[in-house]
């Protein structure tokens, strides 16, 4: 048999990192492409053919038993803890269910910011470190063994464990883990942006400085007003609006996400965690708040418990909401379809040999956000 990554090719990898967890044999490394992105890359020699990669890729097939697009349970939320709010980039409600597993004795993966201020996943068990996984990272996060340790802590510990990911990483941590003991939170995602060219990106704005604090959606000046937001050790700030910041411009106008991206198959209904959470752009107008709101979308039964239990203990507050109001400001909660822009391979020619800010004047400044736009 095939390798999964022979059967599916590039086009179609998510970067979900199932493979590599399932695989006895550590045929399977997972290299950073010149591109920016995580891809499998199998040592025949050490291959068994034994067919786990295959059977583990989410790519060749996923089953989704959660609830279709009628029987959703949507809302408006925000968590009623004040600080959480204001630290979330939107409304806190991944804080609150973190927190609500963690107080049940379970442990939490989210994705944090490492050293070099790239993303990962990590094992939370302790409220105080929860303060890590707040914000959005925006850029695919390196899983690791991440699904490999979760097995583990659910089989030795017996512990509820809950992941948060994008779609993506969630359907494969479902292929991978058949537990009710895996509870999954999954984010409404736009696509994962270039790592390379979010690295070239940081090394312009920082003036090559050692960055301290980054931030993608800094609500300094409200939910709705987010900016990007960079801090260096000698005390250089860097800060932009996201309307204007170049690296959020090309990623939002599609120009370097992930080659999967652009037809994403868990970019739908049913939607793949127990679950799933954004941002709840151009909500009813007596919603707005400029603190944050969250729209949160109940999946199945588990979804449920969840939330009821955030109400009875007066953790968050929650209004029903519709799948037309929701779909306004996130159509990708249905809709896994990016416009593939005329110009982006030319883009990831010169991403190597170009820094940021010549790649910005090339590429990125003639874009328009409105991507039924012509470049």
């Amino acid at each position: 048999m095939k390798p999964a990554i022979d059967e599916i090719g590039l086009d179609k990898c998510t970067s979900c990192f199932a493979c590599y967890n399932v695989c006895n044999t550590q045929a399977i490394k997972m290299n950073l492409s010149e591109d920016g992105f995580y891809y499998p890359k199998v040592d025949e020699h050490i291959c068994v053919e034994c067919n786990k990669c295959q059977n583990s890729c989410p790519s060749i097939e996923y089953n989704n038993k959660n609830r279709q697009k009628q029987y959703l349970k949507i809302y408006a939320s925000y968590t009623l803890n004040e600080n959480i709010r204001k630290l979330s980039s939107s409304g806190g409600l991944s804080s609150e269910i973190a927190e609500h597993v963690l107080d049940h004795g379970g442990v939490v993966f989210g994705v944090a910011w490492n050293k070099d201020f790239l993303a990962e996943h990590i094992e939370i068990r302790n409220k105080d470190d929860l303060q890590k996984i707040i914000g959005s990272k925006y850029i695919q996060s390196n899983i690791g063994f991440t699904y490999k340790r979760i097995k583990q802590i659910i089989d030795m510990e017996n512990k509820n464990v809950l992941f948060i990911g994008v779609p993506c990483q969630v359907a494969a941590i479902k292929k991978v883990i058949n537990s009710e003991k895996l509870i999954t939170v999954d984010l409404i995602c736009h696509g994962v942006p270039s790592i390379t060219a979010f690295q070239k990106f940081l090394f312009d704005k920082s003036k090559n400085g050692k960055i301290v604090y980054f931030n993608f959606r800094d609500k300094e000046l409200g939910w709705s007003k987010g900016q990007v937001k960079l801090i260096t050790k000698d005390g250089y700030i860097y800060k932009c609006s996201k309307a204007e910041d170049p690296f959020f411009n090309g990623f939002i106008c599609d120009l370097y996400s992930n080659n999967s991206c652009y037809d994403c198959k868990f970019s739908a209904i049913p939607r793949a965690g127990d679950l799933t959470i954004g941002d709840f752009w151009k909500a009813p107008e007596d919603l707005m708040d400029e603190r944050g709101l969250s729209l949160v979308i109940s999946n199945n039964d588990v979804g449920d418990r969840i939330l009821k239990n955030l109400i009875v203990n007066n953790k968050i507050h929650l209004r029903k909401s519709s799948l037309d109001d929701a779909l306004k400001g996130n159509p990708r909660i249905a809709n896994g379809k990016l416009r593939v822009r005329k110009h982006r391979m030319d883009f990831f020619r010169d991403l190597e040999k170009n820094d940021f800010n010549y790649l910005y004047n090339k590429y990125i400044k003639m874009l328009k956000r409105n991507i039924y736009d012509e470049d």
